[in-house]
């Protein structure tokens, strides 16, 4: 089925603001976090969600030609709804912050395998595959983080009590 100009104005509107909403999660977990490392981590998933915003923004005006206008309330994740009804502050521990962040990201995942094919376009398609695989891979890494602080982190550890990996 083909889409309307506006139905991909509209998926691509909503992309941008996810990939924004991503931003702004990142960007203030970073500012809090205290570990170095952890603060890397964060910044450089904070800078994956602009650089696609900013490829997001190119295909909106390769493809539909006018300005992008007012963005939806609602991006690709449970990020809008935490950022709209200002629930950020009720989140404490990182597991809530990671949990919320693997849900987006498997969310983002799944937008954009989904809506790969909504323009017969080879370059669409190959730039929505890239940013699907990109998300999945923010999702396999912060994955990992929580399986290293739940401590399930075992490389290979078949029938060892002690992870290799530490």
């Amino acid at each position: 089925m083909a889409y309307s100009k506006e139905q991909v104005a509209d998926t691509l509107r909503t992309a941008i603001r996810g990939e924004e909403d991503g931003y702004r999660f990142y960007d203030l977990l970073a500012q809090r976090a205290t570990n170095d490392d952890a603060k890397r981590k964060l910044e450089s998933l904070r800078d994956d969600e602009i650089g696609h915003k900013k490829t997001l923004m190119e295909l909106f005006q390769k493809h539909i030609g006018t300005p992008i206008g007012e963005l939806p309330e609602k991006g690709l994740s449970a990020l809008s709804d935490v950022f709209r009804k200002g629930q950020v502050g009720e989140l404490k521990t990182e597991m809530e912050f990671l949990n919320l962040a693997i849900e987006a990201e498997l969310a983002a995942t799944k937008y954009y395998q989904q809506e790969r094919d909504m323009i017969d376009d080879d370059e669409f398609r190959a730039i929505f595959d890239r940013l699907a695989n990109e998300e999945h891979h923010h999702y396999e890494l912060l994955m990992a983080e929580r399986e290293a602080l739940t401590g399930n982190y075992y490389w290979f550890g078949y029938g060892d009590d002690s992870p290799m990996e530490h």
